[in-house]
């Protein structure tokens, strides 16, 4: 098999490795990332506001780390085109270029074609290609930059640094890492090493240089958001980067190389070019471990330098099959073995035949302790898949709160992205990432995990709050979701007086549930399942329940005001012992468990009108004395805290 062959092939692996890991129950491509949408709303706005900014209007903060991903968007909102597709189509170009470029280092050695081959089997580098977010464009520039840097080209290594620059913060480590590598290759005659040169350093340097005088003169502060923790000593984030990157090496099947590349570099069996590969990837990586690492599936955060690593491995093991020929079968042994842990890891858990694979599997791919508690979502797949289906629960949100709710409204969330791009409304970011939390005039970095003072950061103007991802599990309590936020977020955690304390700021705030689309690109088919936000009382939009009793019985009626909402009904009798009577949907009454009579209401506004929900006549055995009837959120207890929905009505019966 030729070379050409081989190459066509991984890049017809990574194609395929991509849309598959991404493909969704009904066989189409599932959506970008939920970050990927931040950068979305920032370039819409920037083209039709004329202000980069996540809130237009507020005062200029840096709400999305990349420049260049920024005006690739702006670019297609301006051609009113889809930046999903636009930003995946070029994520795919962006991987399969990749791949091409790697192949350049060994051009006439089989050997050469091991890193494009595990950039193929890399889920990591596939989950990114389809991410909707600029990390396959800098892993292509990077690959690039270091292309031209060992072949001497330096007019192109210019330019490629200076969008590497304006692609991730990161890439200013890179340009300097680059810097130095060049200033050890002195001229050397013996081994006709080039002569060091500072020309190409200077694109990225005006690039730095000019955006930190930019920056300074619009937000009062030289540096971005993602510098603020590298100017910080915080071992507690630097041992969480550390848990980030040992997740990487112990759960992405590569786990095998990394216990064989010490062992080459040590002993001397590398290349220079595979020195200076792993050197590049270090400085890369260790900037990440510094900055805590960050919340994306699949290590998102490591992928730009990934070729590069796989780079440097490759070197280290063609070194060694060229020092001693009987290591080759020893070699290709432990790829295919690591390819097909790389590839279990883009699996689904489950069992293998005969094999019972499924629970271990799930252990591998689930993270614990420290990185469990600040990055809960699972390795591999697993989180791949939450994440698709969190952007798709907000995503649906982001469609009813463009259709369903004012203008004017404001509404706070940990996840802005979709729900900011989708709804066009004002948002605010709990987390203090796309836009600063009350108090603040910075917003914090996109990478590693910040803790909040969570009741503070409840803003009085906030309409609406998202305080959760889809629906409510049927094993939580009305309140659990409260401790989970107070856990993952919250500078405390889940005490039982912080639990106080923020409920007590959420005092002013209902719980409601409404009906999002089935899916975001059909608004009109409605999900089965309703998506549950705290909505403030004093607008209002609770609705009204009326409670009327004549000869012919008792009837339930309602008026809504507000947007539509999904509820259950209550109706309940207390005779003249004090006994509880509640009506079954069946139209009988059982004594003492609450039950619900309706469930699954779909509330439409009725203006200055009431609707009928239940017309049933008294039972004549029971001797009421008073009914009463109520609303409350579906699948909750009727009489279970954060429950009902609106006041409930009650009459007396003679």
């Amino acid at each position: 098999m030729n070379r050409g062959t081989v190459v066509f092939l991984a890049l017809a692996v990574l194609l395929a490795h991509t849309l598959a890991i991404y493909q969704t129950p009904d066989g189409g491509l599932a959506q970008p990332f939920e970050i990927s949408h931040v950068a979305y709303r920032v370039a819409r706005n920037l083209v039709y506001e004329g202000e980069a900014l996540w809130n237009p209007g507020g005062a200029p903060v840096e709400s999305y780390p990349s420049v260049a991903w920024i005006l690739v968007n702006a670019v297609a909102a301006r051609l009113y085109l889809a930046p999903n597709f636009v930003t995946q189509g070029l994520g795919f170009a962006c991987a399969l270029a990749t791949a091409v470029v790697l192949a350049q280092f060994s051009p006439r050695r089989s050997a050469g074609l091991i890193a494009p081959l595990l950039l193929a089997a890399s889920g990591s580098a596939a989950a990114a290609a389809a991410s909707g977010t600029e990390a396959t464009l800098a892993m292509l520039l990077a690959t690039a930059a270091f292309l031209a840097f060992e072949r001497g080209a330096r007019a192109v290594l210019a330019v490629v640094l200076g969008l590497l620059v304006l692609t991730r913060p990161e890439g200013v480590l890179f340009a300097l890492a680059m810097a130095v590598l060049e200033l050890r290759s002195r001229p050397d005659a013996g081994q006709g090493r080039r002569r060091a040169s500072a020309s190409p350093y200077l694109v990225p340097l005006a690039i730095v240089v000019i955006g930190a005088l930019a920056r300074l003169l619009v937000t009062g502060v030289w540096h971005s958001p993602y510098v603020d923790p590298l100017l910080e000593i915080a071992p507690a984030r630097w041992r969480l980067g550390a848990l980030y990157l040992w997740g990487f090496v112990y759960a992405s099947g590569f786990g095998l190389l990394f216990v064989a590349l010490p062992v080459a570099v040590f002993t001397g069996r590398t290349s220079p070019m595979g020195r200076r590969a792993l050197a590049l990837t270090a400085s890369w990586w260790g900037l990440v471990v510094l900055t805590g690492g960050d919340d994306q599936p699949f290590w998102t955060a490591l992928v730009p330098v990934l070729p590069l690593f796989f780079l440097g491995l490759q070197e280290c093991l063609r070194e060694g099959m060229d020092r001693n020929e009987r290591l080759a079968g020893v070699v290709w042994s432990v790829l295919l073995v690591t390819m097909t842990g790389a590839f279990f890891v883009s699996k689904v858990p489950g069992d293998f035949g005969p094999l019972r694979l499924e629970a271990p599997h799930t252990r591998w791919q689930t993270p614990t302790g420290e990185l469990a508690r600040n990055y809960p979502r699972p390795f591999g797949r697993l989180g791949l898949l939450e994440e698709a289906r969190a952007v798709e629960h907000l995503r649906t949100l982001g469609v009813f709160l463009r259709n369903r709710v004012s203008e004017d409204a404001t509404i706070a969330t940990f996840w802005p992205g979709a729900v900011g791009y989708l709804s066009r409304k004002e948002v605010l970011d709990l987390s203090g990432r796309a836009w600063p939390l009350p108090g603040r005039t910075r917003p914090f970095s996109w990478h590693g995990h910040e803790r909040i003072d969570l009741p503070t950061a409840i803003s009085p103007d906030a309409e609406y709050l998202v305080p959760l991802i889809g629906t409510i599990p049927e094993t939580f309590a009305p309140t659990d979701f409260l401790r989970d936020i107070l856990e993952h977020y919250d500078v405390v955690g889940p005490t039982e007086e912080r639990m106080r304390v923020l409920l007590s700021a959420l005092r002013n705030y209902e719980l409601v549930s409404v009906p999002v689309p089935m899916k975001s690109n059909k608004p009109f088919e409605p999900s089965d399942q309703p998506f549950p936000l705290l909505r403030r009382k004093d607008l209002g939009l609770a609705p009204h329940l009326t409670l009327e009793v004549d000869d012919a019985g008792l009837r339930v009626l309602v008026r809504q005001e507000g947007h539509q909402q999904v509820v259950d009904l209550c109706l309940r009798l207390v005779d003249r012992k004090g006994r509880h009577w509640y009506l079954r949907p069946t139209g009988e009454w059982t004594r003492d468990t609450p039950l619900d009579v309706r469930t699954g209401l779909l509330l439409f506004p009725t203006g200055s009108n009431a609707v009928r929900l239940l017309a049933q006549e008294l039972p004549p055995e029971i001797e009421a004395t008073e009914a009463t009837a109520w609303l409350h959120n579906p699948g909750m207890r009727p009489d279970a805290p954060l429950a009902p929905v609106g006041l409930p009505a009650s009459v007396t019966l003679r």
